[in-house]
């Protein structure tokens, strides 16, 4: 029996042990990792400072946390830029859900732009989660995660240092999946996201007449897409950064061999994109793929509703605009119905290919096709003229 009891004990510190030394490597990586991203950043022109970084002490978690992160991109053409402050954050791994990466944000954030211009962005609560990929955890090389989620609510976003209110936002949520091993039939990327409760400051829809008392009540939008991943995305993402800013071909040369690779292994994508504005609600969905010759095929499809009641609103609040609807109405009449339910309904259901453009069963433009090697090689912008 005392055997026994000697054996278990002595098993119990080996797990001790183990799990101290599997603590401190994943505070470690978590360290690392950190560290790395802000080395990255700073060698594509960003400016990342804070005062402290410390680890956590609780085995029953890895943490670190980062006090007063500031956050400063690369200046733009005319020498501006601005600045993100966090006074804290923190990056955390439970023992007890140890695949499930958190980010802490804080509740209070404030970003300068310029010189001038001075934003606080203020949330009751605000989370960021990854799910970790179990193949990565012992390699450092491998991009760790393959998915996560985003939540906010009841954020403000507030200028003059905090003091007047611009935008509020009840509720924002996000949710991504990533399958970097995705083949030409698998999905490589789900992401959607959605906003409720959407309102510009009372104050400046007073001052400007804003409608439908300048609210979106809810805003969402989707993309999904398969096939091959790229090799090696955040070496892309640094090339693309590299790019000259501003310069539109160079960016485009790193960018359209990718598409064009990704389009021969099977590539297609689709997205979606949803508002409710006042009386009117609002669809909107697309597909593409690609054929042997590597020409894009797919569909659009465009809904809304209460048309007549949404413009009425728009041309009440802006007369000036009258016209230029008028002509847009002239335009959609093919496309326009009117039911008791609906009011004022706009249906418009494409598909586009090599035989051409056709929207609601009728052709209506020849499709051109597409011409990968000027897309890959367009020409250098022209230099801009001296004042």
């Amino acid at each position: 029996m005392r055997a026994v009891i000697k054996f278990l004990l002595g098993l119990i510190l080996v797990l001790a042990i183990a799990w101290v030394g599997l603590w401190w490597y994943a505070e470690g990586r978590l360290q690392n990792g950190f560290e790395t991203w802000a080395d990255t950043q700073a060698a594509s022109g960003w400016k990342i400072t804070y005062t402290a970084l410390n680890r956590g002490t609780s085995p029953m978690r890895a943490l670190i946390t980062v006090t007063d992160l500031t956050l400063t991109p690369p200046a733009d053409a005319a020498g501006e830029t601005g600045t993100i402050t966090l006074p804290g954050m923190a990056f955390r791994i439970e023992a007890l859900n140890p695949l499930v990466f958190h980010i802490d944000l804080p509740n209070k954030i404030s970003v300068a732009v310029g010189q001038n211009i001075g934003l606080a962005i203020n949330t009751s609560s605000i989370a960021i989660t990854e799910a970790l990929d179990p193949n990565a955890l012992l390699n450092k090389a491998a991009y760790p995660f393959r998915g996560g989620d985003f939540s906010a609510t009841n954020m403000d976003i507030l200028a003059s240092e905090g003091s007047l209110l611009v935008l509020h936002i009840d509720s924002i949520s996000g949710h991504e999946d990533l399958n970097l091993g995705a083949g030409s039939a698998d999905t490589a990327l789900s992401s959607t996201a959605s906003f409720t409760g959407i309102a510009l400051s009372p104050l400046f829809t007073k001052v400007a007449q804003i409608p439908f008392n300048g609210q979106v009540s809810s805003l969402s939008f989707g993309v999904i897409l398969s096939g091959p991943v790229p090799d090696n995305l955040r070496a892309l993402a640094a090339q693309i950064s590299a790019a000259s800013a501003g310069d539109e071909a160079a960016q485009q040369k790193i960018i359209v061999p990718v598409v064009r690779k990704w389009a021969s292994q099977g590539g297609s994508g689709s997205m979606s994109l949803g508002f409710t504005i006042g009386p009117s609600t609002a669809k909107a969905d697309a597909a593409v793929k690609f054929d042997a010759n590597l020409q894009p095929s797919g569909t659009a499809d465009l809904s809304a509703d209460h048309l007549d009641e949404f413009t009425a609103a728009i041309t009440s609040a802006y007369p000036q605009v009258q016209d230029t609807i008028s002509q847009a109405e002239a335009q959609l009449t093919p496309y326009l119905t009117t039911t008791s339910a609906g009011g004022q309904t706009l249906g418009m259901n494409a598909t586009y290919g090599p035989p051409g453009v056709t929207i609601n069963g009728t052709k209506v433009a020849d499709m051109p096709p597409v011409n990968w090697d000027a897309l890959e090689n367009p020409p250098a912008a022209a230099p801009a003229a001296q004042q």
